[in-house]
């Protein structure tokens, strides 16, 4: 089974790991392993060793960032700006707060923000920036955006969910105080404990404040189900071409063992505080199973991008100029759709990050105050973007995979 959505960072040890911790409930909510997480995540994850920098851990991403943003004493119908091109778990906690998300244009080389319509988009109540490191790729242009931000002394948030590639990163390069990393660990991202999200920051006053939050663990019965999902996703894909998968798949969702990324709440657009919780510390051993070969499965992505970069002859694509250990490969491709399809015929189940400027395709847009037209780079990118696995594919499932995607792309 090649499929980008579906479990893609979970190994036979991810698996084993996890179903060990079912019979450990001593160990579900506290440990030492919260603390050793924080540790990894700045030397593994970040790269960071010599900045004194705060990791403050929460339950989900877009819990960390509502409280992130609630933390910042932001007044009702203060403008955070956001790109287009992204998904409602960054919406959501904005209008959850009664602030109101402006939309930039994105530039086609990293999928991420564009300066010169951040700059347009400037008003006397913009306060924050939200700047998208989309796929896990730099923003091509971020030395500008950090000085937009500087010169109007507007507060940074880096969403690092997609992934970062530390190696060009100085964590420490921007000279904001006012500067925070927002991470996540969802079942999807470049790290996965199933849920969770992160804050990183120098800023003292505001890392004490996300700290002293009165927030309760998750019950022992949801943190059983997450520790069920790594096993159970592992299973089905290992015997999904056998159809075995599938039947394992069908009964573990009609008997409610798999949690579901998006809660009934937010597939009626609202922010659920069912993620207002702790990390806890099961979530943390898992996630330090996947930070110790961190740097493995980083050269692992690498080593696929650069053969997708020789092997596509026949795709209309979005050329990198340097090979990186991006969480997805993307693509701009006619027909979108249509190839879709064909290809999942085949058993190759392949991304579409994103297929609206707020993701998922539904979303009421007008309903955030998105005005189509606004962002049209954004728009037609969400026409035609397809991603391509990364993580946990063999060079012969990838060669395949082409062959596939070509075959149909020249049918079509």
């Amino acid at each position: 089974m090649i499929n980008p959505n579906f479990a893609p960072n979970e190994t036979f040890s991810d698996a084993l790991t996890s179903f060990l911790l079912l019979f450990q409930p001593w160990r579900f909510k506290k440990g030492e392993e919260l603390e050793k997480v924080k540790k990894e995540i700045l030397k593994n994850y970040l790269n960071v060793t010599r900045y004194k920098l705060h990791v403050i851990l929460f339950f989900s991403g877009r819990s960390a960032l509502y409280h992130l943003l609630k933390s910042l004493n932001l007044k009702e119908g203060d403008e955070v700006l956001v790109q287009a091109f992204t998904c409602e778990a960054v919406v959501l906690p904005i209008i959850a707060l009664n602030l109101k998300p402006v939309f930039v244009d994105i530039e086609k080389e990293t999928f991420s923000a564009n300066p010169i319509d951040l700059e347009k988009k400037l008003s006397e109540k913009s306060k924050v920036v939200i700047l998208q490191h989309t796929f896990g790729i730099i923003p091509s242009q971020r030395e500008k955006i950090l000085s937009i931000i500087r010169q109007n002394n507007l507060l940074l948030i880096e969403d690092i969910a997609h992934g970062i590639n530390n190696s060009k990163l100085k964590s420490q390069n921007s000279k904001l105080k006012n500067h925070f990393y927002l991470l996540s660990f969802g079942r999807s991202k470049s790290l996965s404990s199933v849920f969770g999200g992160a804050v990183v920051t120098q800023n003292k006053t505001i890392a004490k404040k996300l700290d002293s939050l009165n927030l309760q663990y998750p019950s022992y019965s949801i943190i059983f189900k997450l520790l069920l999902y790594k096993p159970i996703a592992f299973l089905i894909k290992l015997t999904y071409n056998f159809y075995l998968g599938k039947l394992i798949h069908f009964f573990a969702q009609r008997l409610n063992l798999l949690i579901p990324e998006i809660t009934k709440k937010e597939k009626k657009w609202q922010y659920d505080n069912l993620f207002d919780k702790k990390y806890p510390n099961a979530l943390a051993i898992l996630l330090l199973n996947q930070l110790k070969r961190f740097k493995k499965t980083q050269n692992q992505r690498k080593k696929i991008v650069n053969f997708y970069l020789k092997k596509l002859n026949n795709v209309t694509r979005y050329t990198l100029h340097v090979s990186k250990p991006l969480i997805r490969f993307p693509l701009l491709i006619k027909n979108r759709d249509k190839i879709w399809q064909n290809v999942a015929k085949k058993g190759i189940f392949l991304g579409r990050w994103y297929d609206s400027p707020i993701s998922p395709k539904g979303f009421p847009l007008d309903r955030v105050g998105y005005k189509w037209g606004s962002c049209p780079e954004a728009e037609k990118v969400c026409q035609k973007i397809i991603n391509l696995p990364t993580t946990n594919i063999k060079l012969k499932e990838a060669e395949r995979l082409i062959n596939t995607l070509n075959d149909v792309i020249y049918e079509n």
